[in-house]
């Protein structure tokens, strides 16, 4: 069972699962037959009534790239809701909501940390609720990541990056056949990384295996995996937002200063996953798939919180979020099948299956006061060794959902697609305080989810679609009571439109969306490391994308989004605001010319521009944090056949980038200017 397939996004080109062969960056744009997002083979984007966007290896390596996180600021409406200086990174607000992972289409990514790029070959992004197809999704987005799959023939890959503050990563990449039937993949990284901020540091290592074996001509078995380690000292959660860009009569503290301590403060998160899956080709018309996905969480912390700002504006109160031996179980089961059945005229395209889920974990963790520290005159040393009993908070997560979903083929040029999903779902949380009392409580619910859409074909290269879709996610965590949430529930309708443009090699794609959530569940500012359950909320809005080659060298990616939020219903009368960390406007360009004749033979420049507006910093709309304009510029020189060498200038004009929030006690500035030298050698 080996093919290669791809799609065109945007008028560019990218491997689309099982992906086989790493493609030039000069190459043709034809669209070929495609297997998007892992349940329905066969499909095209252009085929799917909803908005998609693929970033690719060639987007991917315009900038620095370390997690998935780091390219999925280029899709319109995304806003980043963690830090690159936590293990909240990949966290992404798009169309005003959270985002969830898949991979490879099959299983949720439930790591507790930035997803390494290592073993990335692309980045599918899927707007909107997908909860029919997916399950248990965020209404903003389902953040696909395609793995590199194994090759027939040899070919090896290793590189080098050197950046500012002594930061170094190494990586390979080997894959090949073992024999005619078996072929293997490895992929690891080792960083260790270093900040503008004192006391911070992280040290990750990376290893992701891959073996697939052909049992037959149409039976295929892929049993793949990753591990990873990563150590922050000093995680990074944040500070005051005075003497930062809000007013502070002290002026602005440095930018080095940190209120943790060294040798106290630490975050380890490690993680495991591995995932089996049986692909079976029944007949030319039926498929039938079986997927198991464990993933194992682990996590030992000591994070400082700033816990409060003295009238002189000087001083910071701290806390300590302790934890120890906490951790996270995930076993997801699924079995489908696909295939294609004709009713007279009328084809019918289906996908239906059964998922199983069993979630536990276990959070033994409380908050611990420090002492107090000067912000501009910081005497480090005095925060004692911390070592305290802790409470015990365990949960235990189980669901069973069936799942169908039809695209009706009513014309060659008009496809109606209709689904729905049923939810069994019971959680139990139990919690034992320090002195030994404990508390379980239980919440059973059950849900039937919905998916309509239609996509019409105007002309060829130019159609149109809609769609109503729904999703229904039963929260994990509790509130700081030990409360279990109840399901977050989102209704979303969407008009959109794709259009080819002409022999351009460009595509643009536009949509205008309304969603609708309930029981959202957000961070609790009263009591850091927890959340809160906020009420009801709506976001609607309009984004529009256009890319792919101006010339064979030329490519372009550029997006726009204008989200706007407000919150419905609340228990705390926050009625009639705006969403946290939401930007009524974002815009990103990606560029990067390459020259294939002259002296400049090999060399390639480019870089990306990316903007985001102002946006409030909490829900009591008490705040903003500062828009920003980011400028990266990179050049990219392949010596050979063999050796790459790229330099890349991050954040030129050196902005202030400002993310999270919560309250004015919890902002974190991202990094500013740096430098980063990257080194790739292919040894095929």
């Amino acid at each position: 069972m080996k093919s290669v397939n791809t799609i065109l996004i945007a008028g560019v080109t990218a491997c689309l699962s099982p992906c086989l062969v790493a493609e030039p960056l000069n190459k043709n744009t034809e669209i070929e037959e495609i297997s998007v997002y892992g349940r329905m083979p066969g499909d095209e984007v252009k085929d799917i009534p909803q908005s998609v966007a693929v970033i690719n290896e060639e987007l991917i390596s315009i900038s620095p790239v370390e997690t998935v996180g780091d390219v999925i600021r280029f899709i319109p409406t995304a806003m980043r809701n963690g830090s690159t200086l936590n293990s909240f990174g990949d966290t992404y607000l798009i169309r005003g909501f959270g985002t969830s992972q898949t991979i490879n289409g099959l299983g949720f990514n439930r790591v507790s940390h930035a997803r390494d790029i290592a073993n990335v070959e692309r980045v599918e992004v899927l707007k909107g609720p997908s909860a029919v197809l997916y399950g248990q999704m965020e209404p903003g987005a389902v953040i696909n990541i395609v793995t590199k799959q194994p090759l027939d023939t040899f070919n090896a890959k290793i590189g080098a990056d050197f950046g500012s503050y002594d930061s170094q990563r190494y990586t390979a990449d080997i894959t090949g056949p073992f024999s005619e039937s078996v072929r293997g993949r490895i992929n690891v990284a080792y960083q260790d990384s270093n900040s503008f901020m004192d006391f911070w540091d992280l040290e990750k290592k990376f290893i992701a295996p891959n073996l697939t074996f052909d049992l037959g001509e149409k039976t295929e078995l892929v049993i793949e995996g990753t591990y990873s380690k990563n150590h922050w000292g000093s995680f990074q959660n944040g500070r005051p937002a005075e003497g930062a860009f809000l007013p502070n009569p002290n002026g602005k503290y440095p930018e080095s200063f940190n209120p943790d301590e060294e040798d106290i403060g630490f975050t380890r998160r490690d993680s495991a996953d591995i995932n089996v899956r049986l692909t079976h080709e029944i007949s030319s018309d039926l498929l039938v798939r079986a997927s198991y996905t464990k993933t194992r969480n682990e996590a030992d912390f000591k994070e400082v919180f700033v816990a409060g700002l003295s009238d002189d504006y000087r001083v910071v109160e701290r806390a300590y979020f302790v934890g120890k031996d906490t951790y996270e179980n995930d076993n997801t089961f699924l079995i489908d099948l696909t295939g294609n059945i004709s009713t007279g005229s009328i084809l019918h395209k289906f996908v239906a299956g059964i998922n199983y889920r069993d979630f536990d974990s276990a959070r033994p963790a409380r908050f611990i006061f420090s002492t107090p520290i000067d912000m501009y005159d910081p005497i480090y040393g005095l925060a004692p060794a911390i070592d305290p009993a802790l409470p015990q908070s365990y949960q235990d997560f189980k669901a069973i959902e069936f799942f169908i979903q039809d695209r009706i083929e009513i014309t060659e040029k008009f496809n109606l697609l209709a689904g729905f999903r049923y939810t069994d779902a019971e959680q139990v949380a139990e919690f034992i305080s320090i002195s030994n009392d404990a508390s379980v409580d239980t919440l059973n619910e059950t849900n039937w989810t919905t998916q309509l859409g239609f996509l019409y074909e105007v002309t060829e290269g130019f159609s149109l679609y809609g769609n109503r879709s729904e999703s229904f996610v039963p929260q994990f965590g509790t509130s700081s009571g030990g409360k279990p949430f109840p399901a977050e529930e989102s209704e979303q309708y969407e008009i959109g439109t794709r259009y080819d443009l002409g022999d351009s090699g460009l595509q643009l794609n536009a949509a205008v969306f309304t969603i609708t959530k309930d029981n959202l569940v957000t961070s609790d500012p009263e009591n850091p490391g927890f959340n809160a359950t906020l009420g009801e909320v709506k976001s609607q809005g309009f984004e529009a994308s256009i890319g792919g080659y101006i010339t064979s060298g030329w490519l372009l990616n550029s997006a726009y989004g204008y989200t706007d939020t407000e919150i419905m219903r609340n228990f705390d009368g926050l009625e009639g605001n705006l969403l946290r960390n939401i930007p009524k406007n974002t815009f990103s360009i990606q560029s990067r010319f390459d020259f294939s004749s002259g002296t400049l033979a090999g060399l390639g420049l480019g870089g990306t521009v990316e903007y985001v507006e102002d946006r409030y910093g909490d829900n009591e709309n008490s705040f903003k944090l500062p828009g920003y304009t980011r400028l990266d510029l990179g050049a990219y020189y392949s010596l050979n056949d063999q050796t790459q060498i790229d330099v890349l200038f991050n954040n030129v004009t050196d902005e202030q980038i400002f993310v999270e929030g919560y309250t004015t006690l919890r902002v974190i500035q991202e990094p500013g200017r740096t430098l980063l030298v990257r080194l790739n050698y292919n040894f095929n």
